[in-house]
């Protein structure tokens, strides 16, 4: 029998007038799998993104969860679901430190939401997971240090600690490698390896060697459209890849 995927996405479609920036896009994210999503600027890596994590409605197309639709819903119920995204932009609030900041994202999956009237630095339903969440990608020692005070590698750190905190099982990675130093870059490499054993990701990421050392499944998408999906040794082996994307990689 075969395993369902963790995330699948079925012939997604979406336009903004003329332009179809996504064109009948499928593919598969396993459970334990990263499949990196890759290609030129202007490919649509992005607004797939978007429409997988609810930003954006597909204009057809289905999109499902361990085999059960969310194409229609919105995106706090598919937080909800099991996805969580980290953004290009790190999304973290500055004022605070660390913990808080995850603490809040704990926060935000309870029911209610994020009620302003409770205190996420007292209570500790909140403080555990937050406390494991932080630990986990890294940053334990620097749980008590005001995010503004953080190096650009180690707010990535943190965005991806506040995904965690979300309960999640999938995750959508937009380039979260963007404008690190190569040091920064290669724990990232490794934090995403170690948690690819319980999450599935979905990864965007311009870096090449990062993608060919942690994917284990590639799509390559060009005018928004699927060109090839398979290993990255079948991706570095197709001409047709080379020609449209790769280059000398």
């Amino acid at each position: 029998m075969t395993e369902t995927p963790r995330l699948e996405v079925r012939g997604l479609v979406k336009s903004f007038g003329a332009l179809r920036v996504t064109d009948d896009v499928s593919l598969t994210v396993r459970a334990g799998e990263v499949h990196a999503l890759i290609g030129p600027n202007g490919a649509g890596k992005s607004t797939l993104i978007a429409q997988v994590s609810g930003e954006l409605l597909p204009d057809f197309g289905e999109i499902l969860v361990d085999g059960r639709p969310i194409t229609a819903m919105p995106a706090h119920r598919r937080a909800a679901a099991g996805l969580a995204r980290s953004f290009q932009i790190s999304q973290v609030f500055p004022e605070f430190d660390v913990e808080d900041n995850v603490a809040m994202a704990v926060q935000a999956r309870s029911p209610g939401g994020l009620d302003i009237w409770r205190s996420a630095r007292r209570d500790p339903r909140l403080r555990g997971p937050a406390r494991e969440a932080v630990a986990r990608v890294g940053l334990g020692e620097r749980a008590g240090v005001r995010v503004s005070e953080l190096a650009h590698g180690e707010k990535r750190q943190l965005e991806l600690a506040m995904a965690l905190a979300l309960d999640t099982s999938i995750l959508l990675l937009d380039e979260p490698m963007a404008g690190m130093s190569a040091e920064e870059s290669r724990r990232m490499a490794g934090l995403l390896a170690e948690l690819k054993r319980d999450y599935a990701i979905l990864l965007v990421e311009h870096d090449m060697d990062v993608v060919f050392a942690l994917a284990d499944r590639i799509t390559v998408l060009v005018y928004g459209r699927v060109i090839f999906t398979g290993t990255p040794e079948a991706v570095r082996a197709s001409a047709e890849v080379r020609s449209a994307y790769l280059g000398g990689h």
